[in-house]
């Protein structure tokens, strides 16, 4: 599980559990009456892992019972030992075995820790690139992290060396010795802002880069004055320089140009320097307003309040709900109806058809029905006006008819 971490009998593998798992290391017994001493890490497929083991006959697995074991990554009774920069913790810790099989009694172990450090794969930071990374951090065991400890320290130590007297001058160029700070954007015209858009990105950029290496670099100093048996172990950069040629900005020994130890600038001469950083990041922050990351499926409600809700007419259409086409449409087949109604009607009802007041035998919805263009107007009235000749014609004819038979 998240919270537990596999570690594994030095009784069976060895130390040193990094990289490959080495089948050939040396067995180490455990004490007699001492609880048995586990090391960080579990064999599998060949390599160490974290979280995970295999189990099976093969001198790179998980074998007896207590070979391997998942516990949990801290505990309330449990305190460290450290000699001669080896440190063990000692302690009863909860244990996992399997996914059925979860909070077993505490076990009293003995525990070899492992040590995080940022490494660049024999890279140096590039910190004015903005695509370029800041490596991983990975865990080794206390041999291993000396070993890297002095490949990587000169590269931190000169990427903070740089970004400390970048981010110092921005500082002094643009908020203290310049004029009020302007935004890019938020100019008066025919004035320049104080720095472009791209400018701020770049200065936040390297302030950011600067706070992670810089605590990056606080828990490698620690790190490396517990582990390190003797002051030798810990020194790095014997020319005080790095790769680059530049010159590093750690602690040295007096009349030596070697690192004794790394310089983080979290020291209270650098509050100073610290302090313009933050007036310098609240600067730049003010050009760039942060804003919440929406949520997944949900309208902001700026957003909400543009949006008309469903039915409603589209934008720039009269006011007043409107007929559909269907209902106009039977408005005026209604008018063009009541128009020709039978002998005796007066042609009220087709005409108020054609008006979009009434629609000849159909109940009034409350709505307005939508007026007829006046060209379907006219075309309604002159059809009224050949019905209205024909009932003429056709009263004229029968009254001579009985006339004849008269």
């Amino acid at each position: 599980g998240e919270g537990f971490r596999c570690v594994s009998r030095i009784s069976k593998f060895g130390t040193g559990h990094w990289g490959q798992v080495d089948v050939g290391k040396e067995e180490i017994a455990d004490a007699e009456g001492s609880a048995p001493v586990y090391e960080w890490g579990c064999p599998f497929q060949g390599e160490w892992s974290e979280n995970k083991y295999e189990s099976g006959p093969g001198d790179d697995q998980c074998t007896d019972e207590g070979d391997c074991i998942c516990i949990a990554r801290g505990s309330p009774d449990m305190h460290t030992e450290l000699e001669g920069g080896h440190e063990k913790i000692i302690g009863k810790f909860e244990t996992q075995s399997g996914k059925a099989h979860l909070g077993h009694e505490p076990q009293l172990i003995q525990v070899i820790p492992h040590y995080s450090l940022r490494t660049k794969d024999g890279a140096p930071f590039d910190i004015d690139n903005p695509h370029s990374g800041l490596g991983t951090v990975k865990e080794f065991d206390r041999e291993e992290w000396l070993l890297k400890y002095k490949e990587e320290a000169p590269k931190i130590q000169s990427a903070l060396d740089k970004l400390r007297a970048t981010i110092d001058a921005e500082y002094r160029a643009k908020v203290q010795d310049g004029g009020p700070f302007v935004c890019d954007g938020a100019q008066p015209a025919g004035q320049e802002p104080s720095l472009t858009k791209a400018e701020t990105q770049l200065n936040l950029m390297r302030i950011r880069r600067f706070q992670v290496l810089a605590s990056d670099c606080v828990n490698m100093r620690d790190t490396a004055a517990k582990v390190a048996g003797k002051p030798d172990e810990e020194a790095f950069a014997p020319s005080g320089k790095s790769e680059g040629g530049d010159e590093l900005k750690c602690f040295k020994k007096k009349d030596s140009t070697e690192c004794q130890q790394i310089n983080c600038y979290r020291g209270f001469e650098d509050q100073g320097f610290l302090d313009r950083l933050q007036l310098l990041k609240t600067q730049l922050d003010s050009c760039r307003p942060e804003e919440d990351t929406p949520l997944v499926g949900v309208t902001p409600e700026a957003e909400k309040s543009e949006v008309p809700p469903e039915g409603a007419p589209p934008e720039g259409a009269p006011e007043g709900n409107q007929a559909t086409d269907a209902t106009g449409a039977m408005a005026t087949e209604s008018g063009a109806q009541g128009t020709q109604g039978t002998e005796g009607t007066e042609g009220a009802e087709g005409t108020k058809g054609t008006e979009g007041k009434e629609t000849g035998g159909v109940e009034p919805t409350g709505e307005t029905q939508k007026e007829l263009p006046a060209g379907q107007q006219q075309a309604v009235g002159f059809i009224g006006l050949l019905a209205t000749v024909a009932r003429e014609m056709q009263k004229a004819h029968r009254g001579s008819r009985c006339k004849e038979f008269l």
